[in-house]
């Protein structure tokens, strides 16, 4: 993408309404009643790269600490450049790395934009190029606009991103804006709707969610029960972003009625991490992780494998192998390893994701 002339530049604070307020009301309720029942089901924290992020996010537990639905609403508008979002979206040091350094946003402003070239590649909206043949690193040159025009015209449904990232980095102008979460979210959306049947209701559940981009776009393609399991703060972000994404969709949280998810019509529900554990007995057409199980202490990831064996037919696993050194002497899972090492998984098959150089993508059958 060097020399490819990219428009990027930060979406512009948002202020907080009543309605938003009022969703922080909510928020703050499921959180407390979260934090409450987590000792019983988890015990101890496990040390790992989460634990490690949670840290780093000070301002955020303060905020949430202090149960004030106005101070979180102002917070959750413009979380893509406070701490909360470090390790899921952008976080407030990368906001200010990118405030203050024009190379910087160059190439995040590069990368986003590649991101959506491999998008409408990936999907077959244009060709793809060939550095052996023909032309190279045209499809750059396409705008924006032009680009997600031609997904649109591939998925047939609009791809314009909610109007919610207050101080998050784009690329793109209005209303086709886009941060490379958006294109990944998009496309891994997409690869589930691959995956599952067209003919009938179907339901996911995401362990890791980040802010929730991917639950909003399954809903855009046709999933119609959407289950996220995370961490409590990281819920708090969920629930904000689909609550305020999808304002007549039934978003239900932790704490609130569960027992008319089945029968709503689309709905996603926002639950930590723990109620696995609570309710082993749940059932989806499929489980996804994306970017998340090597980073997750790694006797937390085998419970969760051993869940997804009793809850779903279907595990779509998109992560990287590469096992960095945390520093401790110990080395990021290795997803595919793990499986073998448990069994009752069938690999089905294995693939590059296509908007992710390093990241692969596998599907596994429960035995």
């Amino acid at each position: 993408m060097d020399g490819v002339k990219v428009q990027g530049n930060f979406v512009n604070d948002i202020e907080h309404t009543a309605a938003d307020v009022a969703i922080c009301g909510r928020l703050l309720r499921a959180y407390a009643r979260a934090i409450e029942d987590r000792a019983r089901y988890e015990g101890s924290q496990s040390e790992d790269i989460w634990t490690a992020i949670a840290r780093r996010q000070g301002a955020f537990f303060q905020i949430l600490a202090s149960n004030d639905p106005s101070q979180l609403a102002a917070y959750l508008c413009n979380m893509s450049r406070h701490d909360a979002t470090h390790g899921t979206v952008q976080g407030e040091v990368e906001y200010r790395h990118l405030k203050r350094s024009a190379r910087y946003r160059t190439y995040i402003g590069r990368m986003a934009k590649d991101k959506l070239v491999s998008l409408a590649e990936a999907l077959g909206a244009i060709p793809s190029e060939n550095p052996e043949q023909g032309s190279w690193a045209r499809n750059g040159d396409l705008s924006e606009a032009d680009l997600a025009k031609k997904i649109e015209a591939a998925l047939g449904i609009s791809i314009i991103p909610p109007a919610i990232d207050g101080g998050l980095f784009k690329v793109g102008s209005d209303p086709y804006r886009f941060g490379e979460r958006d294109c990944n979210a998009i496309y891994t959306a997409w690869l589930m709707r691959q995956l599952l049947a067209e003919d009938r209701s179907v339901s996911v559940c995401e362990i890791g969610g980040g802010v929730g981009r991917v639950a909003y776009w399954a809903t855009q393609q046709g999933i119609d029960k959407y289950t996220l399991l995370d961490l409590p703060h990281i819920n708090v972000l969920q629930g904000f972003y689909l609550l305020k994404a999808l304002p007549d969709a039934h978003v239900l949280l932790y704490g609130e009625s569960q027992e008319t998810f089945a029968s709503l019509g689309k709905a996603i529900r926002v639950m930590p991490g723990f109620t696995c554990k609570a309710a082993s007995q749940q059932s989806f057409d499929l489980v996804l992780n994306q970017d998340s199980f090597p980073e997750i202490h790694e006797g937390i990831v085998l419970d969760y494998l051993k869940w997804i064996k009793a809850s779903a037919p279907v595990f779509l696993s998109i992560n990287h192998e590469s096992q960095p050194n945390l520093g401790n002497g110990a080395l990021q899972n290795n997803v595919p390893h793990l499986i073998a090492g448990m069994g009752g998984f069938s690999r089905e098959s294995r693939n590059q994701y296509w908007l992710r150089k390093g990241y692969v993508t596998e599907v596994y059958r429960v035995r």
